[in-house]
């Protein structure tokens, strides 16, 4: 159920984007990442989550990870 809803979060922000506010790549659900703190919540495409993060954990924060949730459904 929970990656249900994940991968619809994911295709409903990528097409609410449409383009990746960092670097204006087109949003595709499956390279897309949310992240949720508190109240706000922001949508990227993976190159620019991964170089903001750059192996750094995220306390506090919820990640939503294409990569992952559509990853877990081809296997």
């Amino acid at each position: 159920m929970q990656r249900t809803i994940n991968r619809k979060l994911l295709k409903y922000s990528a097409g609410r984007s449409i383009f990746c506010g960092q670097c204006s790549a087109i949003a595709d659900a499956r390279r897309w990442v949310v992240v949720t703190h508190n109240a706000d919540t922001l949508g990227m495409c993976t190159p620019c989550w991964d170089s903001l993060k750059k192996g750094r954990p995220t306390p506090g924060f919820e990640v939503v990870d294409g990569r992952e949730e559509f990853a877990k459904a081809a296997a």
